[in-house]
């Protein structure tokens, strides 16, 4: 079944808002999110420009994080704060991490899609950009579709850039898979400031790093072996948490999902769970897993407002819609949860307003 078919359907079933009271607030145009290949020669351009923007502009966030230097960086010292400082990556039940967080529990998928959302608002606010965050479809770039992870159009030298010098590594990955700097592009003459890893304090440029995993992207990032599962879930807790695991049982690598296959596919620093968002890659591999839950919320509307999961990575506590989703005073103010799920805010509750194009994928039956 194809995405577009049954979205007519369902979106006639959603498009009553849930409380009319407040309907005056709804999301009346939305910005639509295209993926990469979708967008014009010009358009790429456009997001490239603006994204380098960031990459120039200077941080208003240094007072609270000294190493950043950029705006881009501001954004970069976020995720990296509320990802939380490291335990010396000795207890395997939290990961490696301390405090609740923003990984490996309920507010990953909200946490990271308002992330997206003020990113894409700051592209436009402070670059000038009149165009939506694109989203790259990495399912496109697998066996699936005849294609391999390294041959992906977001790696050629008109967007972001490919490998760093080492060599493509086979599968199973080797740790670290640190890589060497990227040599083509516009962001290879980027130095980012913040990390490598845990590092807020005293800058510390350095390069935008890659070391592909070919074998590891080729099998966690299958659209049906590995989203179909996805899709099929019917609770939050089990699919948000699924993003990490081998949900589709066959064809992954180390037990990778669609979450760690994209940013351990990359390498590199992209393979960093503090610092990866200083490769602009990250932002069009998050906007896909945002896509993904949205989906999910659109495949079936009882999906619209389900939410769960875990406080802390290691699964104690219960979130609830009233969990903050926290960002940092540079960036944006911190809401419950229960604002950013609905992407088009039917019950004038919320504050998005976007919504993604079809990209001619399948739906489970």
């Amino acid at each position: 079944m194809l995405i577009h078919n049954i979205f007519f359907c369902f979106s006639l079933a959603l498009a009553l808002p849930q409380n009319a009271g407040v309907d005056n607030k709804a999301c009346k145009n939305p910005r639509i999110r295209k993926e990469w290949r979708k967008l014009t020669d010009q358009e790429r351009t456009n997001y490239l420009d603006a994204v380098e923007c960031l990459y120039k502009a200077p941080a208003k966030g240094a007072d609270l994080f000294p190493a950043a230097q950029t705006r881009h960086d501001d954004y970069s010292a976020l995720h990296i704060n509320r990802t939380t400082a490291p335990d010396g990556l000795t207890n395997s039940t939290n990961r490696g991490l301390v405090g609740p967080g923003i990984h490996f529990n309920g507010v990953f998928l909200p946490w990271h899609r308002y992330l997206i959302w003020n990113f894409e608002n700051t592209l436009r606010d402070e670059c000038g950009y009149n165009g939506t965050q694109p989203y790259w479809d990495w399912s496109k770039d697998t066996p699936e579709y005849n294609s391999s992870f390294e041959k992906s159009p977001v790696f050629f030298d008109d967007a972001f850039g490919g490998n760093g010098p080492d060599p493509v590594v086979p599968s199973p990955p080797r740790a670290p898979i640190e890589g060497g700097c990227i040599t083509t592009s516009r962001f290879a003459q980027v130095q980012n400031s913040v990390g490598p890893g845990y590092n807020l304090t005293e800058p510390h440029p350095h390069c935008i790093q890659r070391n592909f995993q070919v074998d590891l992207a080729n099998g966690a990032l299958q659209w049906e072996l590995n989203v179909w599962p996805l899709l099929r879930m019917t609770n939050f807790t089990n699919f948000t948490l699924s993003f990490d695991t081998d949900a589709g049982g066959v064809g992954t690598i180390n037990g990778f999902g669609v979450h760690g296959g994209g940013h351990g596919g990359t390498g590199g620093e992209q393979a960093n769970v503090w610092s990866s968002i200083n490769d602009p890659i990250f932002f069009m591999h998050h906007a896909q897993l945002d896509r993904i839950w949205w989906v999910w919320q659109t495949y079936k509307p009882e999906n619209l407002h389900k939410f769960g999961g875990p406080i802390y990575p290691n699964g104690t506590g219960q979130m609830t819609l009233d969990y903050p989703v926290e960002m940092s005073e540079v960036v944006a103010p911190a809401v419950p949860i229960r604002k950013v799920m609905d992407t088009l805010n039917r019950d004038g509750q919320g504050i998005l307003c976007y919504e993604y194009e079809d990209n001619g994928e399948t739906l489970p039956n």
